[in-house]
């Protein structure tokens, strides 16, 4: 992949085949918080190591015992189809969506240019119908103190959240990344102007690590108000993170420490601290060439 353009790469990234799934995300540090590097003794039985072979970006996992899904129906089709075709489908609500979601390595040296996802999340036509996952069954993996994910999804509003399970790739292909940058972009659209707040929040065992947190102002695109944030460099924590992860020498123990990594993502309205979005990430190690997976779920309440 070193000789390939970063179109071709971002390509790939669309794939099928099995996968797990590593750990992207990016922040750095309003709050600092370091806590120490883990390393769980065995993989638990939370996460499955292999995925149905997809043509589509958006694959769906064998099922898992630690989250029972729910299917949806017909009636929830017919209801939001006609007018937000994203609703229901995609990482959206009728006031906000997100577009593309990256972290990634980028390298450049002399005359070469190298990218490489570690996770993706690109634009696509609205898929089928999200299966859903209890949020319930989430809430031990993301902070429960005040402005956790638990007190946040009962200020709602509830169709405002969802989880998205990473399989990321973590077969970077540099023999020497010195001089690499590590870093996030994202690209939200709404039919509102408003400045936005991205809360990103690492949290380790449930516990919060590290938080950045973003100001983003809108751009009208195609009589759209977008919100872009570019290039959002990783902090220390997060590379470091990554670069163990990458030294150990087999998937299982990738894929055992990540059960305990997760990322929490809340957009809000900065003027009236609507949530327009909150995205629970969890992550396994991609095993596949292919490179980057993910399964979108929305999250619901009994």
């Amino acid at each position: 992949m070193t000789g390939m353009s970063s179109a071709q790469i971002v390509t790939m990234a669309a794939a099928k085949g099995r996968l797990p799934l590593v750990n992207p995300s990016y922040q750095h540090h309003h709050h600092h918080h370091h806590l120490p590097y883990h390393h769980p003794s065995a993989a638990g039985q939370f996460w499955q190591p292999g995925l149905q072979p997809s043509t589509s970006q958006d694959v769906k996992p064998f099922a898992q015992p630690g989250y029972p899904m729910k299917t949806a129906t017909a009636v929830s089709e017919g209801a939001l189809q006609p007018t937000h075709p994203w609703e229901g489908r995609a990482i959206a609500t009728h006031k906000f969506r997100l577009v593309e979601y990256s972290a990634y390595l980028e390298l450049r040296a002399e005359e070469t240019y190298h990218k490489h996802l570690f996770v993706h999340i690109a634009d696509t036509p609205a898929n089928p119908l999200l299966e859903s996952v209890e949020v319930k069954e989430i809430y031990d993996k993301f902070p429960q103190k005040s402005g956790g994910l638990k007190e946040l999804y009962e200020k709602g509003p509830s169709n405002a959240f969802f989880l998205v399970k990473f399989w990321a790739d973590l077969n970077t292909n540099i023999a020497n990344d010195a001089g690499a940058f590590y870093g996030v972009s994202s690209h939200y659209e709404s039919n509102d102007n408003m400045v936005i707040t991205c809360s990103t929040k690492v949290c380790s065992f449930g516990k919060q690590v590290v938080e950045k947190v973003e100001t983003e102002y809108s751009r009208i695109e195609n009589g759209r108000y977008v919100y872009r944030i570019s290039r959002s460099p990783m902090c220390d924590y997060m590379i470091n993170f990554i670069n163990k992860l990458k030294h150990l020498p087999e998937k299982y123990m990738m894929n055992s420490v990540l059960e305990n990594f997760t990322i929490l993502q809340v957009i809000s309205n900065k003027d009236t601290d609507e949530t327009l979005l909150c995205v629970a990430f969890v992550f396994e190690v991609s095993t596949s060439e292919h490179g980057a997976q993910h399964h979108i779920y929305r999250l619901v309440k009994e």
